[in-house]
Parts: structure tokens; sequence; C-alpha cells
């Protein structure tokens, strides 16, 4: 699957697509990935999974992130979500059908902050958050992991500041990768994630972006989590359900790294059943 470059509503938008097997009223999935990947992230397993369910599915490339080359302006996360509220409307506009946005991780939240935009009333059919930061934003993610395990927090900063030469490190490599996935990873499920590692804008992490309690989302919701995730663990998950109102839905054995995990098929199955309810 090849990235495909747009250029819409004065941005650049870098993403990759799948129709799916068979044309269905099914709304499309658009998904939005985390830290240290890109869009490709989805290409391995959950789109192709998804397409064989019905679904058409686009996976957007975040500024700084893959191969993408738009600069960054003074707020990379208002960034972030303006870019994700432009695509979610090209892609509406391609599809002519509403979107399901699933936001894993740093992109959950990217996602949260997106759909209290005006401009996507009617675009949106559900949201689903996937080991995604809670509502509370980088500072209640950021205290849990400090309280709960500090060698994974101080690992995981210089892995986000200079990822290539950090993870040269075999202890940097054995905690990461012990806080992504829930056993040891073939070499494949490696590759695909080491793929695309390019540093981080460490400004995105400085702010807590939390999401307002007066906001409203008058949309259907579904949180899920893995039980063995360390970066994002149960009790944040459980938080987010809390604050949408809903119960958490929880995968294991599976880690962090959600989206390559061995057991992805099962992820992808329990995405398209809730999106058929829609």
């Amino acid at each position: 699957m090849q990235s495909q470059v747009t250029k819409y509503s004065g941005k650049v938008l870098e993403y990759y697509s799948l129709d799916s097997k068979s044309s269905s009223s099914f709304p499309t999935v658009v998904f939005i990935h985390g830290i240290l990947s890109s869009g490709r992230l989805f290409t391995h397993q959950l789109m192709p999974l998804i397409a064989n369910s019905g679904f058409s599915s686009y996976s957007l490339t975040l500024r700084g992130h893959g191969n993408h080359q738009a600069k960054y302006s003074s707020s990379p996360f208002q960034d972030h979500v303006s870019d994700v509220v432009a695509f979610v409307d090209f892609v509406h506009q391609q599809e002519k059908k509403p979107v399901v946005l699933v936001g894993y991780s740093l992109g959950g939240l990217i996602v949260q902050h997106a759909c209290q935009h005006e401009t996507l009333k009617g675009k949106l059919a559900g949201v689903a958050l996937l080991a995604s930061v809670p509502p509370q934003g980088f500072s209640q993610l950021n205290q849990t992991m400090l309280l709960e395990n500090p060698a994974l927090a101080m690992v995981l900063g210089q892995v986000m500041a200079m990822p290539n030469m950090a993870l040269l490190n075999p202890y940097y490599q054995h905690v990461m990768i012990d806080a992504l996935f829930a056993s040891k990873p073939n070499q494949q499920q490696l590759a695909m994630l080491m793929s695309e590692l390019k540093a981080e804008d460490l400004r995105l992490f400085i702010e807590s972006h939390t999401i307002d309690d007066n906001a409203q989302l008058s949309l259907p919701v579904t949180v899920i989590g893995a039980k063995e995730d360390k970066l994002v663990p149960v009790s944040l998950v459980e938080a987010s359900a809390e604050y949408y109102g809903v119960d958490p839905v929880f995968f294991s054995p599976m880690g962090h790294a959600m989206p390559l995990e061995k057991e992805a098929d099962q992820l992808a199955l329990y995405l398209a059943k809730w999106c058929r309810t829609l």
C-alpha cells in the first residue's frame, strides 16, 4: 500500500487508503496514529482486516511523522487537530458517507479534540478510542507513568527525543518492547514498528491538552484498551470510558502496540462489529 499526498483546505495531507472488498453502506473508517509512527502503522493488519469485513478505510500521517514534509507552527498539537478536522472533511467528500474516527494513543487525544469542531457535525458516525491518552490529557498520563513505571517514563522521554540513537541501547530496547508487546514480538513485528521512527516535537507534550469538562460529544463512543499495556494502563482506559459513560473493552494478551499485536484480528473483528451498529 503506497502513501498518497493531496492538498486540501490549505493543508498538505499524506495518507493511506484501502477500499473494502465489497460495496456497502457502512461508514468509512479513519485511523489516526500515535507517537513514533505514521499512517503506515495501520496498513499492516487493521486496514486489510476491516476491508475483509466490508469497510473502506483511510489512515492519516500526522505532520512531523513518517515522510510528511509539512512543518509545525508554534502550536504543534493544534496543527494535528486542525489537520485531522480537514482530513475527515476530505474523506467525507470522497466517500459521501459518515466517518468513524479511530484514534490510537496520542491520536486518541487528538481525535477527542477534533470531534469538538462544529465543521464536523453530521460528518461523523462514531469515535473509537484505542489505547488512548485520556480526556484528562498528558498530565494524567505522565503522572500515572511516573508513579507506576518511572523507568519507562525515563526511557520513553529519551526515545521520543532521539529514537534511532536511544534504541541502540539494549536496556532501552528491552523496556520499550516490554511496554509495547504482551509477549516477545517476532522480527516482522519489530520491523513494522521501527520502519518510520522519527523524533517527536516535545512541545506536543508540554501542555496537558485536557478535554473541557463542559464539552459535549453527541456521538457513539467505544473505548478500547489492552490488559498488558504499560503506556496507557487499564486505569487510564477506565478513566476514558467513565468520562464518556461507556463500558471499556479490553483485549488480552495485548500490549500498547495493539495494531501490530498477534491478536490484532480480534481487535479488527470488534471494530467491524461495533461500526455495523452505527
